[in-house]
């Protein structure tokens, strides 16, 4: 094999690696700015919550799954998952500095512990599902 084909491949390998790197601290440090904006107000964090966000436009649909920090703030829910962008379900038009993507909410259910959440994301519609399961949370108490 040609050492320059190895020096092209290498590079897009440390290429990609170093666009990964660059993406977690720029996501670590909005989540401690974001911490930070919020430290004198009154809000729970719960850590390790089973997060699925399904998504349908007119284009298609799309599900995703992972763990997050779950924070609730007044009457905002925060989904805060690692190295992704923040996002805020909104109830009031208080805007928070830090958050990439804003979701409209119409419905929250709550049941065995799993918090059902369904709104508007202005290019379509989006259920997110909660796990709080074996958490010792009570749900009622911020929802």
């Amino acid at each position: 094999m040609n050492t320059d084909v190895c020096f092209l491949i290498g590079g897009i390998i440390l290429f990609f690696i170093l666009i990964n790197v660059l993406l977690y601290f720029y996501h670590k440090n909005r989540r401690a700015l974001f911490f930070r904006d919020i430290k004198g107000r009154n809000y729970r964090s719960i850590k390790n919550i089973e997060t699925n966000i399904e998504s349908y436009s007119k284009i298609g649909a799309k599900l995703t799954y992972y763990k997050a920090e779950i924070v609730f703030l007044d009457h905002e829910i925060f989904i805060i998952p690692f190295n992704k962008p923040i996002l805020q379900l909104i109830h009031s038009p208080e805007n928070f500095p830090y958050v990439s993507l804003r979701f409209n909410t119409s419905f929250k259910e709550i049941r065995n512990d799993i918090l059902e959440i369904k709104g508007d994301t202005g290019l379509g519609n989006f259920k997110i599902t909660l796990n709080f399961k074996h958490k010792n949370f009570d749900l009622h108490s911020v929802v």
